[in-house]
């Protein structure tokens, strides 16, 4: 058997290989509160046999194993996004389709039965919040069939802190389903083992980063004779579990949707009802949804960390039935902020959160600051697109991307982050073997590869991804950056643009991205 450390922000590959000269020894600078990750690649092994990876428990007695799991890739983001079409060739990619990729983070005792004659293990090392600053030496060792290896990780923990998930920090927000937290883990919708299957998901987010939880119509809202009917029972107790996971802002669900489900529909419909929202019925509804869900605002004190969504993606052509629908959600919800994902500024006066999707704030960044000066606030999202050399989190990107997104949040100063895949798994789909879903909408377009999802369906359990804790350490990052700019605004400004420039302008070295790392942790400690 052979193995070696690679960088967690380094893919690796069932393919992957060793190589001649073995990587046997790795530093790793990381501040308090946050955790320092390292994947140990191994190949040679005896499938069926027994591997184990510990950590000398003398300096390390929290340490958490998972077992890389691979997934494939079947076809590659297109240049611009969704997925190449015939003809066309994204030259972005890290490989070329199809090929199988470790993401998938199965969480592991000290040992494991391989399946394959490579595999990976990425060790987590937690630094607790009140740990003293110093240099750590830790030895993981590996053993198989007689043989055993030890790796060095020297391990650098700062002063520097990375403050608690919840009201203060950044906004982070990743849609999930809460029906797929049930079957994916045959569970009954809503019965009691479903409510603490949500509460792990929860906490996976928070672990993460994530601070702000969505919840759908669908989800507490059922037609009745008198129009739509709360269930503020179930949306209290969604609140509460995911309160108590830690995070804080909740996220109204979508009013409405397009009409026909066409992208340049110019009409929109209330959810579960199908009435035309600006029609007497639509209004009807939209006031009897608006004033329960302001009960329980008040009631249970949410003002001040509820934000509504009206209706996803509003464009030019539907700007004039967005604006109706969205002044009459404000007539029955005075005072609640109002964000959607809004990438035409002719939208402007529509919302208070606008949210466009990377590319678009980088081509219109004047116009939305100018939103921004007027006192919106302006956050930032990836899905389908953007392809190319744009950042996003997909798996046929450089795992530095979803890193990169957090630094890409203090470059331009933006106020939050949404996606809207944490477990969007689509009818049929195996996400250990399925990742790109063809004829999204009904169309002809298909979905990229990690699109849905940045956590897998686990036994018993949610894993996370090694994508999803990639953009944990951007936003880890990000906290300090911001820090950094209050204190010292030029040089927070220097060591950023020594990473990344723009959405599609950044360093793809590792190297590069862990000196400035240090150098970080270095200036806020």
């Amino acid at each position: 058997m052979r193995c070696c450390l690679v960088d967690s922000l380094v893919w690796v590959y069932p393919d992957s290989e060793t190589g001649a000269r073995p990587c046997s020894r790795m530093q790793i600078d990381v501040a308090r509160g946050a955790t320092a990750a390292v994947t140990v690649l191994m190949n040679g092994v005896t499938p069926g046999a027994k591997v184990r990876v510990t950590a000398d428990p003398k300096t390390e007695s929290g340490a958490q194993f998972f077992r890389l799991r691979d997934v494939p890739v079947e076809r590659n983001t297109g240049p611009v996004g969704f997925t190449e079409n015939e003809g066309e060739h994204n030259e972005y990619v890290v490989r070329r389709a199809p090929f199988r990729v470790y993401d998938a983070m199965q969480p592991i005792g000290a040992s494991f039965e391989a399946k394959a004659a490579t595999e990976a293990v990425r060790v987590h090392l937690p630094v607790p919040e009140d740990a003293k600053p110093g240099t750590r030496q830790h030895t993981l060792t590996v053993t198989h069939g007689g043989e055993t290896h030890d790796l060095t990780l020297t391990v650098t923990v700062h002063k520097a802190l990375i403050p608690p998930v919840g009201r203060n920090s950044w906004p982070v927000t990743n849609w999930f389903s809460y029906s797929n937290m049930a079957t994916r883990h045959g569970l009954k919708p809503w019965s009691e083992a479903h409510w603490n299957m949500v509460g792990q998901y929860a906490r996976l987010m928070v672990r993460n980063r994530q601070n702000t939880f969505l919840f759908s119509f669908g989800d507490v809202f059922t037609v009745g004779p008198a129009g739509l009917k709360l269930n503020a029972e179930r949306l209290r107790r969604i609140v509460k579990t995911f309160t108590r996971a830690g995070l804080h802002y909740i996220e109204g669900g979508h009013f409405g949707h397009r009409s026909t489900g066409e992208w340049t529909c110019p009409t929109f419909s209330v959810s579960l009802t199908q009435h035309l929202a600006t029609t007497p019925e639509g209004n009807a509804d939209v006031a009897g949804a608006a004033r329960q869900l302001m009960m329980e605002i008040d009631r249970n004190g949410w003002r001040g960390r509820y934000v509504q969504h009206v209706t996803d993606e509003p464009i030019k052509q539907n700007a004039t039935d967005y604006r109706i629908f969205v002044g009459m959600v404000r007539k029955y919800m005075p005072g609640i902020p109002i964000v959607d994902a809004t990438m035409d500024p002719s939208l402007a006066g529509s919302v208070d959160i606008w949210c466009p999707q990377v590319q678009h704030y980088q081509h219109d960044r004047d116009r939305f600051e100018q939103m921004r000066a007027l006192g919106d606030r302006v956050w930032f999202y990836t899905c389908c697109f953007p392809g190319g050399p744009w950042l996003n989190r997909l798996l046929d990107m450089e795992l530095l991307r979803p890193a990169l997104l957090g630094w890409a949040g203090a470059l331009f100063r933006l106020d939050g982050f949404l996606h809207w895949g944490l477990n969007q798994y689509q009818k049929n789909q195996n996400p250990f073997e399925m990742n790109v879903i063809p004829g999204w909408a009904g169309g002809s377009n298909c979905l990229p590869a990690g699109d849905t999802h940045v956590v897998y369906p686990g036994d018993g359990e949610p894993w996370s991804s090694v994508r999803f804790e990639s953009q944990r350490e951007g936003v880890e990052d990000l906290e300090l950056l911001r820090r950094l700019e209050q204190e010292r605004p030029k040089q927070a400004s220097a060591l950023v643009r020594s990473v990344i420039r723009g959405f599609d302008d950044y360093t793809k070295d590792v190297t590069v991205f862990r000196a400035a790392r240090r150098k970080l942790l270095r200036m806020v400690s």
